[in-house]
């Protein structure tokens, strides 16, 4: 009888897998933002024609990449900066039409400021401003250089990867075929793992640490890995997105093809029969609807303290993959810079600090997403991790014409030793945003984007050796 039982078993399984392999699974994707709408992208690319992709997304397209309105003019208010490196955001531009933007706003005179005054300020002399900055930081400075230009070497190797369709199932086997090394980047802080490498202890202190504190809000003890890319985020050849950076996935959602839901996906439930119940509140209407898919594909963060999505009939808690974010506000200030505040006659137009005990983590000038400048006046993003007052914003500024907040959480907490979130959860379904706990970033998110693309149609027509493979494939060609 046993035998007759397992035998139908079997039969089953095999059925399943002939079933799945000739027909195209319908699915979801959960999150409209870059990590969401570029693996609906990806996804189109693998099914053709057979694709059938459904996208929900409860605010609007770009997650994170926002723009703000200041008098009359739009604004980067989310992720502002692209590296020159970055292959996916490369390729969709150019796949989309769209113009590089070069950031003059990342090309202006950058001061670093302690509280009471500017331990480094650049000076209108390169000369002068290069011999300031070495007596300060060092030699040194060129070799942690070097080091952050061979982390980004190493993580290039997962775009050949990707061409070959091959995927993984964890960030940590994602991570150790770019270096074996990584994985340990992310247990241990940023300023543990410079130390010892024999990093003088100003430059960690106070370059290091500014440039952790205006991209990710948090001081050296951010893990290693986050920090390296926070590091690549100083790169003087930064670029942006004529007209805005949610270009980018408002494009991709387009050449997807996907159909788009304005909904709020409140749970997942596995059937029976292995497929999912997706219960969500569509917002023009305010019901409260159901549609049933083989694949779900989770392209927004579980956020620890948040109402995140229900998973109901699971045998796993996925409450464990829940991410502490941290807490960014930022204003925009259209005002006159105050002077005297800082005790210099001049204030440079990026102000940076690596006092984390100050009311801003950041004070930088900004311009407008599009090249039309004209009659904007001076508009400044202030980064704090609490809400500023009209009375705070007058200790640093004169002639206050608006000002405008955002208070979100922009970005996880990196508290090392880190437990990275599986890119798998569960049979037929995946989570993007696995990757951020390593580090956030738009091409982090575009590389896990169709890291779960791929893994779910390997997966789905059981093409197995494509799922978590070795690096030693490919070690005469990487």
């Amino acid at each position: 009888m046993h035998k007759v039982v397992l035998g139908l078993c079997c039969l089953i399984y095999i059925l399943h897998i002939a079933i799945c392999s000739t027909r195209s699974p319908k699915i979801a994707i959960i999150g409209g933002g870059i990590g969401g709408t570029s693996c609906a992208y990806f996804l189109k690319q693998l099914l053709n024609e057979n694709s059938q992709i459904t996208l929900y997304e409860r605010d609007v397209v770009g997650g994170r990449l926002r723009l703000q309105n200041i008098a009359g003019k739009l604004y980067e208010a989310g992720g502002s900066v692209i590296h020159p490196k970055n292959k996916y955001m490369l390729d969709f531009l150019k796949m989309l039409g769209l113009k590089i933007r070069k950031l003059y706003g990342y090309q202006q005179k950058f001061g670093i400021y302690d509280g009471d005054k500017f331990v480094f300020q650049q000076s209108e002399w390169y000369i002068i401003t290069m011999a300031d900055f070495l007596w300060r930081y060092g030699l040194s400075v060129f070799e942690l250089w070097k080091e952050v230009n061979s982390v980004l070497e190493d993580f290039s190797k997962i775009y050949k990867l990707q061409e070959e369709k091959y995927a993984y199932t964890t960030v940590y086997g994602m991570l150790d075929f770019m270096n074996p090394g990584f994985k340990n980047m992310t247990q241990d802080t940023l300023e543990v793992h410079l130390y010892k490498k024999g990093y003088a202890k100003r430059l960690l202190d106070e370059l290091v640490q500014s440039v952790m504190m205006v991209n990710y809000g948090q001081t050296n003890n951010i893990t290693a890995f986050a920090g390296y890319v926070s590091l690549a985020g100083s790169d003087s050849n930064l670029w942006s997105v004529d007209g805005g950076n949610k270009l980018i996935p408002s494009g991709l959602l387009a050449k997807s093809k996907a159909n788009v839901v304005k909904g709020d996906v409140s749970e997942v439930e596995l059937l029976p029969d292995g497929t999912y119940l997706l219960k969500y509140v569509d917002q023009s209407s305010g019901k409260v609807l159901t549609e049933t898919y083989d694949i779900v594909i989770l392209a927004t963060p579980l956020v620890k303290g948040k109402n995140n999505i229900k998973f109901t009939n699971f045998q796993k808690d996925f409450e464990q993959f829940e991410t502490k974010f941290h807490r960014t506000v930022t204003t925009f200030v259209k005002a006159k810079i105050k002077h005297r505040a800082f005790g210099v006659p001049l204030v440079p137009e990026d102000i940076l600090t690596f006092n984390p005990h100050l009311l801003f983590k950041s004070i930088g000038r900004v311009v407008p997403v599009s090249n039309d400048w004209r009659g904007v006046g001076d508009v400044y993003k202030v980064f704090s991790d609490l809400p500023l007052t009209e009375k705070n914003l007058h200790l640093f500024f004169d002639k206050i014409e608006m000002y405008k907040v955002i208070d979100w959480a922009a970005y996880p907490h990196y508290d090392s030793p880190e437990k990275l979130p599986p890119f798998y959860l569960y049979p037929n379904l995946y989570y993007v945003n696995a990757i951020e706990q390593t580090a956030s970033a738009m091409e982090m998110s575009a590389v896990a984007g169709r890291n779960c693309a791929l893994l779910a149609y390997n997966l789905w027509y059981n093409i197995l050796d494509k799922i978590d493979y070795h690096k030693k494939i490919f070690k005469d060609e990487l």
